[in-house]
């Protein structure tokens, strides 16, 4: 069973978040709102598609993978979520259901943050509003991004390549931050992400390293040759 507890704000402040994420678990600890935590082992649902939407959650440690998926069972990857991001904000203030699901890409702590609460933010703190609106602006431009990424390369090799320099850049996106990807993600949730099938990712692959653009191995892939993955990704 998840324990209640406070948001902690010191555990929070050298993670990779934004400045409007940290401004939410500040305007949290304001209002002394608690949070419920807690784990989630690889492959686990945080929440599903479909399901209502009860409360927000706030991924605290570890990485996750937001999908959609088609009625014929088709998924879609559509980002990487990590420490610091909020989840199933837009369901939760639209009173929807939640439109995506998320899955733990490793272990993960998670803390939710019921509806009513959320709105209890909402009524009593203006500066928390602003916070959420800012969040939600964040995430509408995060998703465009990746639409773009999916829709205009026109074959499924530009899209890798830009899967993979992506991968390879800080969480705020503005430098590299090494030429080693960690190998967590299986050539199935690749295919996901570009919207393409697991034979593809892996020929694909296979060919760039022949070119000796990446190096793979069995624990990371190594980005031999930037400028190259750059030239494939611009095909």
């Amino acid at each position: 069973m998840p324990s209640a507890q406070h948001v902690e704000l010191d555990a929070l402040s050298n993670r990779p978040a934004g400045s409007e994420r940290h401004s939410l678990f500040r305007d949290l600890h304001a209002l002394n709102i608690r949070t419920l935590s807690s784990l989630h082992g690889r492959g686990s649902v945080v929440f599903a598609e479909g399901e209502p939407a009860r409360g927000v959650y706030i991924l605290r440690s570890g990485r996750a993978t937001v999908s959609i998926s088609s009625r014929e069972g088709r998924i879609v990857i559509l980002r990487m979520v990590q420490a610091g991001d909020v989840l199933g904000l837009n369901a939760v203030l639209s009173s929807a259901s939640y439109d995506a699901t998320v899955k733990a890409l490793e272990s993960c702590r998670v803390d939710f943050v019921s509806r009513t609460e959320l709105f209890q933010l909402v009524r009593e703190s203006d500066a928390g509003a602003v916070t959420l609106i800012k969040l939600l602006s964040r995430e509408l431009a995060e998703l465009t991004e990746r639409a773009r990424s999916l829709l205009l390369p026109q074959t499924a090799r530009p899209r890798l390549a830009q899967l993979l320099l992506h991968l390879s850049k800080e969480p705020n996106g503005l430098a590299p931050r090494s030429r080693v990807i960690d190998k967590i993600f299986t050539h199935e949730e690749i295919a996901q992400m570009i919207g393409s099938s697991r034979e593809t990712v892996t020929r694909l692959l296979t060919s760039l390293s022949r070119q000796q653009i990446i190096r793979v191995n069995s624990e990371s892939i190594v980005i031999s040759d930037r400028a190259a993955l750059e030239d494939v990704a611009h095909e």
